[in-house]
């Protein structure tokens, strides 16, 4: 089936507008119809015409259409579906009335129409590698060929549930303290544009002489009064520089290996590619894929050039019948635990099992890392911001007592 937005006027003469899922839109006229709606315009709904009216875009994630979570929602409800013996079409079919996501509806519409024509099911999801990444497409092929599509539907499903676990969890941590910036920065702004200006009228009319550290915050004041258009200019040139810098392969490439460089931060950037690293490698063989498809894979995942090149490398030596731990452990961008796990599962014969431990290992980390930074980062603004409120009262207060001293 397939979905149809339409308009027209209902039995009460009024205009309605809405969506409708039927076989086809001489169908979906017909079921209109029938409850009593006389259709002017019955449209299928696309992928590509969600994103030309806009309805398709949510601001989420990187700005992706489809949040994960709805991803996670979709492949989960999908896989009982499955395992519950239901033919994939039906199930198909039961998706698009309970999807909330429009663009996400009208891919599985259109996967829907392709699997019933005779496409195989990892091919049509392909058909849209803005919703469905290579791993997606590629686990779910792996599931078609083993027979197994539900077990393996619900692992992406539970992989898709810790990135998008993981992606919030950063995300919390950071929200707290850029909104202490955010609001700090504003009042120091406030003060320094009309409270300042004040003062100093008052100090210019006592003829006070003013210690060192009020003709500073004067001065700064003075600045941003006289000068905010072009401090507005530099920032925006200064953003436009440093954008352009980051979208260039060698700007991106720096910043990648300067991230991982950074105190306190660099530890957490690296624990977080580990994690992705070793879950996705361990969520892809368990799915029955090879191990160079999945180091091809997972490379696009850990969200750091650095590191995608490091297993890219290493990539390169398992073609030359060499072994997957040893070129990681050379570049020097994994922890000696994550390399000892992995040359212990290849011998063993149990990588998944190991990657799986490592993954769990990184997790906990990563959430102790974030947890401990927060505690740390809080009271740190705190002083900041009480560091520069205090310079600004002592720059009021110490002309004051001068003054008050002067009129006695």
């Amino acid at each position: 089936m397939a979905q149809f937005e339409y308009q027209g006027i209902n039995s009460s003469g009024k205009s309605v507008k809405g969506m409708v899922t039927s076989d086809n839109q001489a169908a979906a006229k017909s079921q209109l119809r029938r409850d009593g709606i006389f259709p002017s315009f019955v449209g299928e709904v696309t992928v590509d015409s969600l994103e030309k009216s806009g309805r398709g875009f949510r601001l989420s994630g990187f700005f992706k259409s489809v949040p994960v979570e709805d991803l996670a929602t979709m492949t989960r409800q999908l896989a009982t579906l499955i395992s519950s013996h239901v033919p994939l079409v039906e199930a198909l079919s039961a998706l698009t009335d309970q999807v909330e996501n429009e663009k996400l509806r009208a891919a599985i519409s259109k996967v829907r129409t392709e699997v019933n024509e005779g496409t195989t099911f990892h091919k049509a999801l392909s058909r849209f590698p803005d919703i469905f990444s290579d791993l997606y497409v590629n686990m779910v092929a792996s599931g078609e060929s083993s027979g197994a599509l539900d077990v393996v539907l619900q692992r992406l499903a539970d992989f898709l549930e810790y990135q998008d676990r993981l992606r919030k969890k950063v995300g919390s941590a950071l929200a707290y303290p850029l909104l202490m910036i955010g609001v700090g920065s504003i009042a120091i702004l406030v003060i320094f544009t009309k409270v300042i200006p004040e003062i100093e009228n008052l100090f210019t009319e006592n003829k006070a002489t003013l210690p060192m550290i009020t003709q500073i915050v004067l001065g700064i004041s003075r600045f941003i009064l006289s000068y905010w258009w072009a401090m507005i200019f530099i920032v925006g040139i200064a953003f436009e520089g440093v954008r352009r810098f980051l979208a260039s392969e060698y700007g991106s490439r720096k910043w990648d290996e300067m991230k991982l460089k950074l105190p306190i931060f660099g530890d957490l950037i690296r624990m977080i590619a580990i994690s992705r690293f070793t879950k996705t490698l361990g969520t892809l063989l368990k799915s029955g894929i090879p191990l160079l498809t999945s180091l091809n894979i997972v490379k696009s995942v850990v969200g750091n050039h650095t590191i995608m090149m490091a297993i890219e490398q290493a990539t390169t030596d398992l073609t030359e019948g060499q072994n997957i731990s040893d070129p990681l452990k050379r570049s020097g961008q994994f922890p000696p635990l994550v390399t000892h796990m992995i040359s212990v599962g290849e011998k063993t014969g149990e990588l998944e099992q190991m990657l799986e431990k490592v993954a769990e290992h990184y997790e906990y980390q990563v959430n102790t890392r974030i947890q401990s930074f927060t505690a740390l980062l809080e009271p740190i603004m705190i002083l900041i911001l009480a560091g520069v409120v205090l310079v600004i009262v002592l720059s009021v207060i110490l002309p004051m007592l001068e003054l008050n001293n002067s009129a006695i």
